[in-house]
Parts: structure tokens; sequence; C-alpha cells
């Protein structure tokens, strides 16, 4: 279990324990905090000792009497911020010291139109160095690499990623799919969100804010000017050259009539 993943746990746990509003959980409930505390205070005190002294501390109790109070979850969660923000702050720092990529989340089942959303991703200026795509040849995962899941996992951790989301049905039914979602809300990674064909925005549910800024790849009163600010921050972020309008505007109704002849 990676830090960040860890981090989010803990203080999941501690949520509920300061929402069940009674001094008891269930027999699950207490095995997860008694085991993700555990392992917070393994991975963290080295680096956070007094922090880590007083959780301990305070979990030692609870888990010994099987009740807390709610001055009690709240001091560990007290201690537990000020490990996150400063490991958030760390990460920070981190991430922009990693190369810049775009990464393609995606159902296989979808492949005809992602196909044509990496060809037109390759016109703006991405290649296998700045674009991830596991489905599309020159942009997957190279021959030898070894597991899937370990390289995906490489991706996550040795780049700052921007993630495409390419929700549809297809997408929600893959576990694969849904774990690279998780990933890339645990990570805190920046990420778009664009609607395939007969998927609808509120059927987004998840990790995935649905009131985050998307757009519908058939809703064709919105969708020239929602791709054009889209193709506006892939090259701000992976710092393109900017494309001549001319082929801009030709390579994206290019791009519209193949999805539309999809359809």
């Amino acid at each position: 279990m990676q830090d960040g993943e860890l981090l989010y746990r803990f203080k999941r746990i501690l949520n509920l324990m300061q929402g069940l509003g009674k001094l008891c959980m269930g027999t699950d409930g207490w095995k997860e905090f008694q085991d993700i505390s555990q392992l917070f205070i393994q991975r963290f005190n080295d680096s956070f000792p007094s922090e880590c002294r007083v959780i301990n501390t305070y979990t030692e109790k609870i888990l010994s009497h099987k009740k807390y109070s709610s001055d009690e979850v709240d001091f560990i969660r007290y201690m537990l911020d000020i490990v996150s923000e400063e490991y958030e702050d760390k990460e920070k720092i981190t991430q922009n010291q990693k190369p810049n990529k775009l990464f393609v989340s995606h159902s296989q089942k979808d492949i005809r139109i992602v196909e044509k959303f990496v060809d037109l991703l390759n016109r703006i200026g991405l290649n296998r160095g700045t674009l991830f795509c596991s489905s599309v040849p020159g942009f997957n995962i190279r021959q030898g690499s070894g597991d899937i899941f370990d390289y995906l996992r490489a991706e996550f951790d040795n780049n700052n990623l921007f993630v495409v989301f390419m929700l549809s049905k297809n997408y929600y039914e893959s576990a694969a799919c849904l774990n690279e979602m998780g990933a890339a809300w645990v990570l805190q990674q920046q990420y778009q969100t664009i609607l395939l064909p007969e998927f609808e925005f509120e059927d987004i549910k998840g990790a995935i804010n649905p009131r985050d800024i998307s757009f519908k790849l058939n809703d064709k009163y919105n969708r020239t000017s929602a791709i054009g600010e889209f193709k506006d921050n892939v090259i701000n972020f992976l710092q393109l050259d900017f494309m001549d309008s001319s082929v801009w505007d030709y390579s994206r109704e290019r791009f519209f009539n193949e999805i539309d002849n999809i359809l």
C-alpha cells in the first residue's frame, strides 16, 4: 500500500468513527482501525516520531477498551492532518520533478473511438514519450516490459500524469478501469472527463466528481469549444508548440466526422 493510499484509508476509518456517534464499531471496523493505525505508525514513525507517539498512545487505549470518545478520535485526526499536510507538500515538490505525461484511461471495448482520439492527440504533437494508451500500438506497453499492472503502477509512480477518463458504460463495467480511476484520485492527478456516446452526466459515479467540467463527444452544440479548451490545457501541460489554427480546425472536424460515422 502506497503512502497516499494509507493516509486516505486512515482518514476514512477515522471519519467513520466520528460519524457513528457511538462508542463501538463492528468487528471488521475494529480490525481495519488496528491494521491501518499500526501500519501508519510503522511507515511514518521515522519521519514524524512525535506525532506517531501520540497516535500510538491513543490508538492503544482505544483498542484495549474497544471504545472511544469523540475527543480521542479528533486528536488522532489532528495529528494525522499534520503528517498528511507535510506529506502532501513533499509530494508536490516530487511531482514537479517528474516528467509530464498524458494517460488515456479507457475500456478496451471502446477502442474504435479511443483510436480516433489518440490519433487527434498525435496530431496535436503527443508521442510515445508524452502519451500512454494501453490499447493503441505505438502508445502502449512495449514488448518485454513485463506485467501490465506493474507497468501501469510505474506510470503513476514515475510520471506527473494528466489522466483523460473516456467514460462509458463499458468503462464502469471494467475492474481495471475503476482501479485506474481510484489510483488517479488517491494520487490527486490532474484529470479530464470525456463522455462517450450513450453515456450521460448523471451516470458519472465513483471517485470522479460529476460537477467537474466534462463534455460529451456527441454534443454537437458544445463539443467544439470544449475540445478546444482541452487541447489548450494539454499543450500547456506538456509545453508543446501551439498548433496553427487552420491545422487544428481541420484535425478537429476530421475527428468529429470519424466519431459521428462510428455512431
